[in-house]
């Protein structure tokens, strides 16, 4: 009876101990290749909305659709610090320079790509204007404009 438990359970026994020995080399690959694409893909993206006062119903809502969509769609990237939002007072003196960098005219979302910390290119999404009336369509030009820059 013991010999036949023991024909039953120790093969058990093997199978489960080689898969807990392989699960830690596993994760290490996979750390190792994370932080490899890490490094080769450096790249970050600003999503900024310029704001001036006084702000209507209209601006507000660029605000929230814009803050909600990249929320919403790129969290992984947020925590890994390749996406942000970040929304910029242009009434205040130190944010000035931002719209000659932009030839800013309005209230704006700017795309800024970075590699290395420094801007390689930026779009401004002036379709906003013409879709504050359509949340979806709205957050849609927002999410397709950050995928793109991410080069996805």
């Amino acid at each position: 009876m013991v010999k036949r438990l023991l024909i039953l359970v120790l093969p058990m026994l093997l199978v489960l101990s080689a898969g807990l020995y392989f699960i830690p080399i596993e994760s290490s690959f996979a750390k190792a290749n994370q932080s490899k694409n890490s490094v080769q893909n450096n790249k970050t993206v600003i999503v900024y909305y310029f704001y001036g006062n006084p702000r209507c119903a209209t601006c507000q809502k660029i605000e929230k659709y814009t803050k909600e969509a990249v929320v919403e769609n790129f969290s992984k990237e947020i925590k890994y610090k390749k996406v942000s939002f970040q929304a910029v007072d242009l009434d205040n003196p130190k944010n000035k320079h931002f719209s000659k960098d932009y030839n800013l005219y309005t209230k704006s979302v700017i795309v800024s790509e970075r590699k290395n910390g420094k801007e390689i290119k930026y779009k401004n999404l002036d379709k906003i204007w013409t879709l504050t009336n359509d949340e979806k369509k709205f957050k849609d030009y927002i999410n397709k404009e950050v995928k793109s820059s991410l080069g996805g």
